[in-house]
């Protein structure tokens, strides 16, 4: 789909749909839109006597003129924030698509409580480009839907020096939406396409298309390495693991952040299977690694100034002939040892080797992704990533840019106190509790045993990273989470 800016006054715009917002309660119902809107009496009055009550994504279509209007609720007032600017976009978009339109304006909502005019441009695109996205490689689509196609988009700004900023912002919105859509893909994908092998080809098709460094550690050179962490976790599984390094290297760069991926293409439990209920979208257990690789992607298209090394342990966990077995001990990149005591809790033990490995870059800025805990679902649900880190500074700037995002992050506690639940009899870590108390806490507990040095936070995206249900620019399943949220956090970066 392609997204124009142009300016002009909405009222008078002839091709397609005009997509208005309103909002809820009392109040003028297009007090954020711009003044030619806002004067236009006859739509104010069609409004109110529609009864639509400009709810947050309610939607309604009404006559204006020869054409028709999409009306779409923004919400309550004192609730507007650039995240209702995303929702209207992604409502609205479907909505043209599914009624088979081609061409719709949107006005480009302009009020400082928005922030800049490119910021605007900006969520509005995401919105819509993201509520678009559909995964639907692998069946046929029926003839009547393959034609349901948004074709265009033209954004109106009332003011002519307001293009070219608008423009930016929607530029930087097609970079970022490319990078989550290939996070989307990675996990939607099923794991007998995505595996390892499958991952290490797409951080090689990106290093070339972008002029960046890929290294890829296959199984056998891991084992004679003493990657023991990803190396135990892969032995079980007939698609050999692949360690994957993308490394984003400007020629000038004002700090170092490296981002660990946790890419377990598919989660059976291994020894210590999961129940069979939903087993399938374990698919998505690679999610961490799909965030690394669209965020990787999207930094270089920005040519942001960091070196950025997305660091990824891809393997299968699958119980077999050769797996690992509870209760044995492995030894990791670091030289350390755990005892497996259950070869579900496996992401920890992949990811305990990519941050030993980060350090090699001595890094500003460590960040680990993963789908680590269902502790962490239980504690937080679908609506907040679980952060765990030292470091405060940190943690304000994660929580700043998941507000901007709406990639919301909820810091937990990691107190010393829960390291001990941590220690094994017979290895100097086990990898689980033995009385199953704060299992998102002790993981990261886990993984700092590994990050000791360095400037450490870790996401846990495992409540977050694949939803049950359609939202706004959301569909169903992959929510690629993660990319946003690091990119946000780079941009906004001070030393």
């Amino acid at each position: 789909m392609q997204i124009k800016v142009r300016s002009g006054q909405i009222n008078r715009w002839q091709d397609g749909v005009r997509v208005v917002a309103a909002l809820e309660g009392d109040e003028h119902p297009t007090e954020y839109l711009p003044a030619s809107i806002a004067r236009d009496r006859a739509l104010t009055q069609l409004v109110k006597d529609s009864g639509f009550r400009g709810a947050a994504n309610e939607s309604v279509f009404l006559p204006w003129g020869r054409q028709w209007v999409l009306l779409v609720g923004l919400g309550k007032k004192e609730k507007l924030s650039l995240e209702s600017l995303r929702q209207f976009a992604g409502t609205a978009a479907k909505i043209l698509r599914g009624r088979g339109w081609k061409r719709a304006a949107f006005p480009l909502l302009t009020e400082k409580l928005f922030g800049s005019i490119a910021d605007s441009a900006q969520v509005l695109a995401e919105g819509a480009l993201l509520g678009l996205y559909r995964y639907d490689k692998l069946k046929e689509i029926p003839k009547h839907e393959r034609n349901r196609k948004l074709e265009e988009l033209t954004f109106v700004v009332e003011r002519t020096a307001d293009v070219r900023e608008a423009l930016r912002g929607v530029e930087k919105a097609e970079v970022i939406v490319e990078a989550v859509s290939l996070a989307r893909d990675l996990i939607n994908g099923p794991s007998n396409i995505i595996t390892p092998t499958y991952l290490a080809n797409q951080a090689r098709a990106i290093a070339k298309e972008h002029r960046l460094r890929c290294t890829v550690i296959p199984f056998a050179r891991l084992k004679r390495l003493g990657f023991g962490g990803i190396v135990g976790v892969a032995q079980g599984s007939a698609h050999p693991a692949q360690f994957i390094v993308l490394d984003y290297h400007p020629s000038r760069f004002r700090a170092t952040f490296a981002f660990c991926g946790k890419g377990i293409t598919f989660d059976s439990g291994g020894i210590s299977i999961k129940p069979a209920a939903k087993m399938e979208q374990m698919k998505y257990d690679m999610s961490g690694a799909a965030a690394v690789l669209g965020t990787v992607k999207a930094a270089a298209r920005l040519k942001l100034p960091f070196r950025i090394v997305g660091i990824i342990a891809a393997t299968e966990n699958m119980p077999s002939a050769t797996a690992q077995k509870p209760g044995d001990v492995l030894k990791t990149l670091s030289g350390k040892t755990v005892e497996v005591l259950n070869t579900d809790a496996e992401g920890r033990l992949v990811l305990s080797d990519c941050l030993h490995y980060a350090k090699r870059y001595k890094p500003e800025c460590v960040i680990d992704l993963a789908t680590l805990t269902g502790a962490c679902i239980v504690a937080l649900g679908s609506e907040a990533v679980g952060l765990m880190t030292k470091d405060d500074r940190l943690a304000q700037r994660l929580e700043e840019a998941g507000q901007k995002t709406f990639e919301r992050v909820w810091r937990l506690p990691l107190w010393d106190e829960y390291a001990p639940a941590m220690k094994s009899d017979i290895a100097d870590l086990r990898n689980v509790t033995n009385t199953g108390e704060a299992g998102t806490i002790t993981a990261a507990k886990f993984l700092e045993e590994f990050a000791d040095g360095l400037s450490w936070a870790h996401l846990d995206i495992a409540g977050t990273a694949w939803t049950e249900k359609d939202k706004p620019y959301v569909p169903k399943g992959a929510v690629g989470i993660g990319v946003r949220l690091l990119i946000d956090l780079m941009e906004n970066w001070k030393a």
